[in-house]
This record gives C-alpha cells, structure tokens and sequence, in this order.
C-alpha cells in the first residue's frame, strides 16, 4: 500500500480523497484545485505524445490500428491526470483500468507481430481462429480483472495483473527483434525495457522510503521539490517506454510485411516514424 492520507493535510477543492492509495506528495501543496502537481504535470508524457503519434499516423496514412493504440496510452494519461489531480475513487479507477485494458490490446499486437508462421500464412487469413482466441481470451481477462477490482479493490491486484501483462508484452517485444534481426527494433526493445526497470525502481523508492524523501523536501527550497517526486519521475519513463512500444509495433507491422503497404519507416527525433520514398526492406 502507498502512504496512508494525512487527515491534517489541506482538503481542496475535490473534497476529502476517496482513493485507496495516496502518494508521497503533500495534498494540494501549490493549488486548491490541484491534490498533488508534479504527479499530476508529468502525465503530460502520456498525453502529448500520444497525440504527436496520432497526427503522424493519419499525415503518413499508416495502419489505423495504430490510432487506438495511441488513444489507449492518452487514455491513461488523461486517467492518471484525473487521479492525481483530485485523488477521488473513480478517477483511480479512470487511471487503473486503462492501463489493464491498454496493455492487453498491445500483447494482441505483439502476439500477432511475434508470429513464426511464414508471411504467406500471417497474410491471407488463414490464422482467423486463432486471432479470436487470442483476443477473445485476452477480453475475457480485462473483464474478470474489472470485475473483480470493482469488488475488491487491492492495489496490489491491479499491480501484479499489469505487471503480468507488461513481463507478457516484453517476452513478446524480444520474440518480434529476434525473429526479424531488425537493429531498430532491438534498440526499442532495449530502451523499452530500461525505461520501465528504471522508473519502476523509483516508484518503488517512492513508496519505501516516503518519510526520507519528506524530510528532504522540508530541508531543501521549494523549487527543487518535483525533483524529488519519483512518482512523476515513474510516469514520464513509462509514459515514453509505452510509446516507444508503440512504435515498435508500427515499424515491426511494416518491417515483417504484416501491412501490404510498402513503406520503409526511420526513426527521428525520438519520437517519430516516418516512411522514406523507398523499396520495401528484405
């Protein structure tokens, strides 16, 4: 569990927090209408991205599939924006259930991106059923989590049950490099990876060592206070790990012929891919 609420902590705006976690933050230190800012600003890294990648996606006409991926990593943004900016119940709900429902739409992705079966096979529709299944056994997951969130709502459960899928989503992100040799792909897969080990262990940091950190910001001026909030530092490391995923996934869709488009996609930027008047690789 997170900290417990601080009932001599200022009630803003929305009132009394209602969530089942609070974080290492002092409760509307800088405004009355913001619970916690600097876990509330950083979620800009799950927002503005995003919305760079859809406008991307629709000026150089790839897949649209992409275009809810996208939407489900604003979703979370916008989710996580709401929670921690009134910390009530149903806004942590908001934040909580996206990133469940998010990842098991990128481990479809992935799942079918990491085929082995020979392109001809992947193209044609002959694996229909086994793309049901998969999807279907994915939904019947998001449902049984919600379901049983909304009756018991452990933290705890909906941590491991993302974690889950994010281990599940990595194996299948390193499937995909392997299988297709691409050295942007790997660098993906690598920076993925490192991106969300390292915010994670500051999100651990965060919970663990709260009155540490506390205590320093008692000490230190006021302006390097977000600095010290780990949570936010979490949301902008998995907030771009997500969206490199995301791209992972655009140019693996390309790269491994999944699209009948014949685009060739270079990364740029850090947060780009852009196709090249070009022939397909391979």
């Amino acid at each position: 569990m997170a900290p417990n609420i601080n009932s001599e902590e200022l009630i803003g705006y929305w009132g009394r927090p209602t969530s089942t976690v609070d974080w290492c933050e002092k409760n509307y230190e800088f405004s009355i209408y913001v619970a916690e800012m600097s876990n509330t600003i950083s979620n800009l890294m799950m927002i503005l991205p995003p919305l760079w990648g859809i406008r991307e996606i629709i000026k150089y006409k790839l897949d649209k599939i992409f275009i809810l991926c996208q939407i489900l990593l604003l979703t979370v943004g916008l989710g996580s924006t709401a929670f921690h900016m009134t910390l009530l119940y149903e806004m942590q709900l908001f934040d909580e259930l996206p990133m469940v429902w998010g990842t098991c739409v990128s481990v479809y992705i992935l799942k079918n991106l990491s085929s082995e079966e020979p392109k001809q096979i992947r193209n044609n529709g002959q694996n229909t059923l086994r793309k049901l299944v998969l999807a279907s056994t994915l939904f019947f997951f998001a449902v049984s989590f919600t379901t049983i969130y909304l009756w018991w709502p452990q933290p705890f459960f909906q941590h491991t049950s993302f974690a889950v899928l994010l281990f599940v989503s990595f194996y299948l992100q390193y499937k995909i490099t392997r299988n297709s040799q691409c050295s942007l792909c790997q660098k993906f897969l690598k920076f993925t990876i490192f991106f969300f080990v390292f915010g994670f262990s500051l999100w651990i940091i965060d919970k663990a060592a709260c009155s540490q950190l506390t205590s320093l910001r008692a000490r230190i001026p006021v302006y390097f206070n977000p600095v010290t909030q780990l949570h936010s530092w979490w949301h902008i490391f998995a907030g771009y790990a997500s969206y490199l995923q995301i791209l992972l996934c655009i140019h693996s869709w390309y790269d491994l012929e999944i699209s009948s488009s014949k685009k060739t996609l270079r990364f740029e930027n850090g947060f780009s891919l852009r196709p090249t008047v070009s022939k397909k690789r391979r």
